[in-house]
């Protein structure tokens, strides 16, 4: 309850026409002059008006929050929370937990080192500057020590975008004033060959140190350049590149143009316009290796001899940690599996469960006869002509080979006879086993001393054809 002598001096005249006993003691005058009073009182009063401007000097509290705009651009919540458009922050802000809404961009470069913000520069009579830095809190203190080497960019948002760095070396740092004499590197010691003075307002970090080993190391994230990157052993604005050492201990992204990158560019191994990671030492348990689509690269793993019982797989190992394709020896041939699992599955000739990569040209073929190799004229004999293929130290059978790769060609002095006979026993028509005889298949002089051979052919497909003759003496 709020209580002024104006406010007791209305809450008098009211009570008195309230409480008037007397007839006709209630004037026109009377009451007229209390209505003036409670309405230059109104005019006047303690409140804050909505119907112009006003201010008030004490604590104001709305339990129910705070709408400001007529779009409500602003909210206050009676639980804590604001609602707004953007935050603009001349000093600092200090949160006990900073949330992001599904994302978080960083302009520029963000670097991981000392900082500091200049609130003020001096130009002292020996060419030097003496940096005053701005204090977040009331107790903090610059954390940067002599021998430095601070470098800062100035931004300037006017209308030739003004651009540039400065580099510094702090010669000495009282903290009690917050402050840090430096002198500022000539032009030939900077990157650019152009070098600046400072000024207020622009934020510095440490670079590195020019002694001090245990300081000259710095990292950033470089959205300008694309990339993550690790900086050790600096003792000068200028980064070290050559035979004798870098600077550059490691970066994740887009490679920088430094010597031990561009000899594998120039030799074709990376390109400059792909992602890298390089580091001296990597230590980890787990590598998966995939193709610029996405998909995985296996890793060969020999499990020596097959054996029927053994698992084999094309695909991730959960217990290995990795992608695996295995390979086995059988049949004096190396194999590859094709599928995810693999297990009594034979690798042979035309399974497709297996690829053979080491062996698969060695072939070779026999050709034995039933009744031997040779037949007197005059009498009346039968054979079979039996082709066994071989890849490597494995036995093809005829069903593996297929009978339409099978041709069996006869070769004597008969030339128009082997052509009949050749068109008589097309491709496909006869297995690994030829029957023939005295009576169908002998050439038409066939008398002692003669001699006719028979040679089967296997063409297998993506492979040499396979060739082997018999001959049959008189």
């Amino acid at each position: 309850m709020i209580s002024t002598a104006a406010t007791e001096e209305l809450r008098r005249r009211l009570e008195a026409i309230r409480d008037e006993t007397k007839l006709y003691a209630n004037t026109a005058n009377r009451i007229g002059n209390a209505i003036l009073a409670l309405l230059n009182y109104l005019c006047d009063a303690p409140f804050l008006r909505k119907d112009s401007d006003d201010s008030t000097a004490y604590l104001l509290t709305l339990l129910a929050g705070c709408v400001i705009g007529e779009s409500k651009a602003i909210t206050l919540n009676p639980d804590g929370s604001i609602h707004c458009g953007s935050i603009t922050v001349d000093g600092s802000a200090i949160f006990n937990e900073l949330v992001f809404n599904h994302q978080n961009i960083l302009e520029g470069d963000t670097y991981f080192t000392d900082r500091g913000i200049i609130e003020k520069v001096e130009h002292t009579d020996l060419g030097q500057y003496r940096l005053t830095f701005r204090k977040e809190y009331d107790e903090e203190v610059t954390t940067f020590h002599a021998n430095d080497i601070i470098m800062g960019k100035v931004n300037n948002l006017d209308r030739a975008r003004t651009y540039y760095t400065f580099w510094l070396l702090v010669n000495s740092v009282d903290t009690e004033s917050n402050t840090a004499l430096c002198t500022l590197y000539s032009d030939e010691d900077v990157p650019g060959g152009k070098n600046y003075p400072p000024v207020a307002a622009a934020r510095v970090i440490r670079w590195g140190n020019t002694l001090d080993t245990t300081r000259q190391s710095v990292w950033f994230v470089s959205s300008n350049d694309g990339r993550w990157l690790f900086l050790q052993g600096v003792h000068s604005p200028i980064l070290e590149d050559s035979e004798n050492g870098s600077n550059y201990a490691g970066f994740i992204g887009l490679p920088p143009e430094i010597t031990a990158v561009q000899n594998l560019i120039d030799r074709g191994v990376i390109t400059k316009d792909q992602p890298y990671v390089y580091f001296r030492g990597i230590i980890t348990q787990d590598i998966i290796k995939v193709d610029y689509k996405g998909a995985p690269m296996y890793t060969a793993r020999d499990k020596g001899r097959w054996n029927a019982d053994t698992e084999y797989i094309k695909d991730y190992d959960s217990v290995e940690k990795g992608y695996f394709v295995d390979r086995c020896w059988h049949g004096g041939c190396l194999w590859q599996c094709n599928v995810k699992e693999c297990k009594g599955s034979e690798p042979r000739f035309n399974n497709t469960d297996w690829s053979c990569l080491l062996g698969s040209g060695n072939n070779s073929m026999t050709i034995e006869s039933s009744a031997g190799d040779f037949f007197r004229s005059g009498t009346k004999w039968s054979t079979d002509l039996t082709a066994t293929v071989w890849n490597a130290e494995m036995k093809l059978t005829e069903e593996e080979i297929g009978k339409q790769h099978i041709t069996w060609l006869r070769t004597s002095g008969d030339n128009d006879g082997d052509t009949a006979w050749n068109i008589k026993h097309p491709t496909g028509s006869t297995g690994l086993t030829l029957s023939i005889s005295s009576e169908e298949d002998l050439p038409g002089d066939w008398r002692p001393g003669s001699q006719v051979g028979f040679t089967c052919v296997v063409t297998i497909p993506d492979m040499e054809p396979i060739q082997q003759s018999y001959s049959i003496a008189n």
